[in-house]
């Protein structure tokens, strides 16, 4: 197991460069999508999206938590790397192959005969995704993040914002996102094998598989559970409402949960890997649990709520007029995403303490609540499919609250608790941008200018509140994130310089009266009183 103090540098320094790769994409991805809805029909997004769902079916039982085992085992030895290559190759083959002959059998479940061609040739992206699972997963447990973000940049510049564009430029319609995908998962498989050059030799031993796959199977149950619960409103919708409406509740999905998962994803793929170096030590793993949820809790409320006043704005800007419908999907989806990407990290905690029957018991009771909210609501059209979605992840919330009890013996309060921060933040980031957006749609302004108004408006108001009265849970998180002893002397360079400090602010219990040139040598001050809505919690605490 690492050192506590290198696991924390490692994570930190993860962290940045996989935020550094996941904002540069989701910049890269809305500004596609945009492009992209310009050129192609709403019909193409959902075949695309019909096409995904009958793929990622696939996916889980290709790779069988081969990938999920690799970073999570406490030793690992080169026979390790040589069975998951050996299955994961494999068994993408096969279920490539298999996915390709029951393409029909497909089409005919969603009652779509168009998306059956879009099927049999995105087919070949799992073959490509058990080729380079090895080397992702190797990356991630070096916590080789630099690498991976450079690889995830380059390979999505080069097959979307490149090849995909191109396609549709020249009227390709749907093939100009199967030709992206395609491009970008060759890409992704040969940079891959690049940084890591791990052995390929076949390896037929059931020895060397037997741990493995008791772990993998397991993970892969549940990921397949868990695709079943993301994957019941694109299936409902494209068997009953169509492939148009379908894309139209996808691009409305995508505006707000493309950015945010991208943002909290970056994080989450650096959690994993150093939950399990510390599988061991449970109370060490509750503070970094909590303080996890902390930190996005604070970053993706704020986000969401702020997406939701500015739907009308957001739609049209970066979809166009056309796309009017997908205003109160974007509102309503808001409300999910701001659940969902938080209790993630409960998950992660049961797949780092392989913790993984309960967490499927668990993912299985969400379906069941999930597909009667569907069955129930699905009348009301989109709108009531948007709304069983927000309602299922308050089922599934509430359930990891009541499963993080038993593993982690963290009480229900104190998780609830660690989500204040982000609850106060989007409270004022909504009130402050509701208000902007009132009088700028009252004064007649152009959607593109209010956009960016309301936008100025919400990070003005998220900076301000953390600036001047950060509570004390998020004040303290950030300290500790911040206040890292450079290697070489003072700090330098602008960033370093701005973020010394801040640290420096941060660790003053005064700070909001001193100035920046006082963050050389801040002084004790006087205790800080606790916020008055959320108290400070012992328990939360990095790595």
């Amino acid at each position: 197991m690492a050192h506590p103090q290198n696991l924390t540098s490692a994570t930190v320094h993860g962290v940045k460069w996989t935020t550094a790769a996941t904002v540069t994409n989701a910049v890269l991805q809305v500004g596609y999508s945009a492009l992209m809805a310009r050129l192609l029909s709403p019909a193409a997004f959902g075949l695309v999206a019909l096409a995904g769902v009958v793929l990622r079916f696939g996916t889980y039982f290709a790779q069988m938590g081969m990938e999920q085992a690799i970073i999570q085992k406490p030793e690992l030895s080169a026979t390790d790397v040589r069975a998951a290559f050996t299955s994961s190759l494999l068994l993408g083959a096969v279920f490539a192959g298999l996915l390709a002959v029951g393409a029909p059998l497909a089409a005919s479940l969603v009652r779509q005969p168009e998306v059956l061609p879009v099927v049999r040739v995105l087919a070949i992206s799992i073959f490509l995704t058990g080729l380079n699972a090895t080397a992702l997963s190797l990356l991630r447990r070096q916590m080789r993040f630099r690498t991976l973000a450079i690889i995830e940049v380059i390979s999505y510049v080069l097959s979307y914002a490149g090849l995909g564009l191109v396609l549709a430029w020249q009227d390709y319609g749907v093939w100009a996102l199967v030709g992206a995908t395609l491009g970008q998962g060759l890409l992704i498989t040969v940079l891959s094998y690049g940084a890591v050059r791990h052995s390929v030799r076949l390896l037929f031993s059931w020895a060397a598989y037997r741990p493995l796959v008791a772990y993998g199977s397991r993970m892969s149950a549940i990921s397949f559970v868990e695709f079943i619960n993301g994957s019941l409103d694109t299936v409902l919708i494209g068997r009953l409402l169509g492939a148009t409406a379908l894309g139209i509740y996808s691009r409305g999905w995508m505006l707000v949960g493309l950015p945010v998962y991208l943002l909290t994803t970056s994080v989450a793929k650096v959690a994993f890997p150093s939950f399990s170096q510390v599988q061991a030590d449970r109370p060490k793993l509750r503070r970094v649990y909590l303080s996890s949820i902390t930190l996005i809790a604070a970053l993706v409320m704020p986000i969401c709520a702020g997406a939701a006043v500015a739907a009308p704005e957001i739609v049209e800007v970066l979809l166009g007029p056309k796309w009017g419908a997908a205003v109160p999907i974007l509102r309503i989806i808001s409300f999910a995403f701001a659940l969902s990407l938080v209790t993630m990290f409960a998950g992660i905690v049961c797949d780092a303490t392989a913790t993984l029957l309960p967490k499927l018991a668990l993912n299985v009771a969400t379906m069941l609540i999930l597909t009667g909210l569907f069955f129930g609501l699905s009348p009301y059209g989109l709108r009531g499919v948007a709304a069983a979605v927000v309602l299922g992840e308050v089922v599934r919330t509430l359930f990891y609250l009541l499963l993080m009890r038993r593993v982690l013996t963290v009480p229900g309060a104190v998780v609830l608790r660690a989500y204040g921060p982000g609850v106060l933040a989007a409270v004022a980031v909504a009130g402050g941008t509701a208000v902007v957006s009132y009088g700028l749609r009252t004064a007649g302004s152009v959607p593109l200018l209010t956009l960016l108004l309301q936008m100025l408006t919400g990070g003005g108001v998220l900076l301000t509140l953390a600036w001047l009265a950060p509570p004390t849970q998020l004040r303290e998180i950030l300290r500790r994130l911040l206040d890292r002893p450079t290697p070489d002397g003072p700090p330098t360079g602008l960033v370093n310089r701005l973020l010394a400090g801040l640290a420096a602010r941060l660790a003053s219990p005064d700070g909001v009266n001193k100035t920046m040139s006082a963050a050389a040598e801040p002084g004790p001050g006087p205790a800080r009183r606790p916020h008055p809505v959320f108290s400070p919690d012992p328990e939360t605490e990095l790595v």
